[in-house]
């Protein structure tokens, strides 16, 4: 399993505008089937004003086409790309293997 780490840096004051736009993209990521879980968090220390994404995916490939699908469709460059761009300053993304999974004891 493949963990992509996404960090957004957003323009002072437009954190919540950057967490609504990833809520709204929810439902178009739920009737796909590469990425398999996400998490969405904001920061409590470190850089103001940051977004972080976390999935998991089974392969990057599927990740990078999945992507390209995604950036040539005309609806999300209208509905999503467009207020994504205008909250966030510089971003990066980085990709790591997942070795281990420790389950929590009850």
């Amino acid at each position: 399993m493949i963990l992509i780490r996404s960090e957004f840096q957003c323009k002072p004051g437009r954190v919540q505008e950057m967490i609504e736009n990833f809520k709204a993209m929810a439902p178009m990521m739920e009737q796909q089937s590469v990425i398999k879980r996400t998490r969405l968090m904001t920061d409590l220390s470190g850089n103001f004003d940051t977004v972080v994404v976390e999935s998991e995916v089974e392969s990057i490939d599927d990740y990078f086409a999945m992507m390209q699908t995604a950036f040539a469709d005309p609806d999300l460059q209208t509905e999503q790309a467009g207020p994504m761009n205008s909250v966030y300053r510089t971003g990066q993304r980085n990709f790591y293997n997942i070795e281990a999974t420790y389950p929590l004891e009850d």
